[in-house]
């Protein structure tokens, strides 16, 4: 399945992606304190909408977060159902990153309901253009990123947790579904990403080589530049 444009060539669309992002960014920042204490930011939380409890800090950083990474997905991947998939991915995975940063955890709900927004969606797509084999494109990658990283857990799992299996499955879901390619170039982009972050860290005094450093950022940073950057159709 290929993009639809470059994020310069839909000024419309990327408009339209960025005010989403802009109005969910205070809800995203108040979600990132309450998941990680065990319920949903709406439970209890009447100001959930506009960011409580989370400081004003948070919501700004979040609001720009989600305007930038809400925009480019818009752009790139054009007016058609799909969208909802990568913009329901681009809004989670701000939230994982966040909470991964703080906590070293990808909360299972943050995840599952990523895929369950994301597979509907896929799945109204392909019932409307008719290309159901991108939809299985992208479950094969998912299976085969599951298998992989699973296997690394098991091999080192203090480089490698649960979660992270599950977010490359659910990352792969999004980029298989535009290409195998893509899917294979995002993950090891997150390799990349990972290992440029913490070689940063680690020369600025702020890690140790022995300090665990959370994958998840990395891998939803490397998905998502991989796929803002994949040159559009025609």
């Amino acid at each position: 399945m290929s993009l639809n444009a470059s994020i310069i060539d839909n000024p419309v669309l990327l408009a339209v992606g960025a005010l989403t992002g802009a109005l969910l960014g205070p809800a995203t920042a108040a979600t990132s304190i309450a998941v990680p204490d065990g319920h949903w930011p709406w439970q209890g939380k009447s100001g959930w909408v506009l960011g409580e409890p989370a400081r004003a800090r948070r919501r700004v950083l979040m609001t720009v977060a989600g305007t930038a990474i809400l925009g480019s997905l818009a752009a790139v991947v054009g007016w058609r159902p799909a969208l909802l998939a990568f913009l329901v991915m681009g809004i989670i995975g701000a939230t994982l990153t966040v909470i991964d940063l703080e906590h070293h955890r990808l909360p299972d709900r943050l995840v599952a309901a990523g895929a369950v927004g994301s597979m509907a969606s896929l799945a109204v797509d392909a019932s409307v253009t008719g290309s159901w084999s991108a939809v299985v494109h992208g479950l094969l990658c998912a299976a085969v990123a599951f298998v992989v990283f699973f296997g690394m857990a098991l091999i080192s799992p203090r480089g490698m947790g649960f979660g992270d299996v599950k977010l490359a499955a659910l990352l792969s879901l999004h980029t298989g579904w535009l290409s195998w390619e893509l899917a294979v170039i995002a993950l090891l982009a997150g390799f990349v990403v990972g290992a440029l972050t913490s070689l940063a860290l680690v020369m600025t005094s702020r890690v140790t080589l022995q300090t665990a450093i959370p994958f998840g950022p990395a891998l939803l940073v490397g998905a998502w530049l991989v796929v803002i950057a994949t040159p559009a159709a025609g």
